[in-house]
């Protein structure tokens, strides 16, 4: 069934989240991964393994010592949820194939729409930036904090 294909990986699940915990919460001190963490609720350390990942794909930096923790390396509106899903996880999913072969070049109606339903889906990736990300999330706080006053 097509939700097995396009199931999410905790840590797809996760890097997203945490990239967009550091974009909201970033100021001038790097965001230690316990606070992501506990903001979160992600085991702290599948979450620096996590973030170890989106470093090497240059999503996130480092910064070492006492004070030290994770900033966003360039700006979250240069940053899309496809770059973050392929630096956790590699190529975007694969959509199902047709179960039976063909026996000529020929396209299918099946398969004609699985491919355009994986361009779909890379498109909405690619499309979406950390930026809009943290953009609802902060317009979602804001209309149901005003409804808790209400």
């Amino acid at each position: 069934m097509l939700e097995d294909e396009l199931k999410v990986t905790a840590r797809e699940d996760y890097g997203i989240r945490a990239v967009v915990d550091i974009a909201i919460n970033r100021s001038q001190a790097p965001i230690q991964a316990r606070d992501i963490s506990a903001r979160q609720s992600i085991p702290e350390q599948f979450l620096e393994q996590v973030l170890a990942s989106l470093r090497r794909a240059g999503i996130v930096r480092s910064v070492r010592g006492a004070s030290g923790g994770y900033d966003l390396a360039k700006p979250a509106g240069q940053i899309t949820v496809g770059d973050v899903l392929r630096a956790l996880s590699g190529p975007l999913p694969d959509l199902p194939q047709t179960a039976g072969g063909r026996s000529n070049d020929a396209q299918s109606g099946a398969e004609f729409f699985w491919s355009r339903l994986r361009e779909a889906v890379e498109d909405v990736a690619d499309g979406t930036t950390v930026q809009d990300l943290v953009d609802y999330e902060l317009r979602w706080k804001q209309v149901h904090s005003y409804m808790m006053h209400i």
